[in-house]
């Protein structure tokens, strides 16, 4: 039951991600960067998508140190990363040097809100920024 991302994009992206972690003072860690090439699929998080903080948010880019193709929200989550590999609580911001606007993620979104998704595909591509999300529900709860 994991959420994936699926890169549909000529080259390889880069991912980091914030989720809900009741261990950090403020209640998220943010990670990355996962690398994931043209035609793949790849599980970033397997958890149970029925069972975390239903929000989450997500950045990606063709290069890890800034520039090229982004996927970027267009709200207000603007999270400090580093631009290396890191797995921190959100208040720490040990080595971040960029500050990407997050895509939101609601685990809860789909069916109409009746079901959680047990599994969330994100598809990334094929033009930069272009996103899609695909939820597997269960049949049954």
């Amino acid at each position: 039951m994991p959420l994936l991302f699926q890169n549909q994009y000529h080259s390889q992206i880069w991912i980091a991600f914030l989720y809900g972690d009741t261990t950090c003072g403020s209640k998220f860690r943010k990670q990355g960067w996962w690398s994931v090439d043209p035609g793949q699929t790849r599980s970033i998080w397997n958890a149970d998508l029925r069972t975390v903080n239903r929000f989450a948010c997500f950045y990606a880019e063709e290069f890890k140190d800034g520039g090229g193709a982004t996927w970027s929200g267009t709200g207000n989550r603007w999270f400090a990363v580093p631009d290396v590999a890191f797995n921190l609580c959100y208040e720490d911001n040990t080595g971040c040097n960029q500050k990407p606007n997050f895509v939101d993620i609601d685990f809860d979104h789909a069916d109409n809100g009746q079901h959680p998704w047990l599994t969330l595909i994100i598809t990334l591509g094929p033009s930069p920024g272009q996103i899609q999300t695909i939820g597997q529900v269960p049949f049954d709860d």
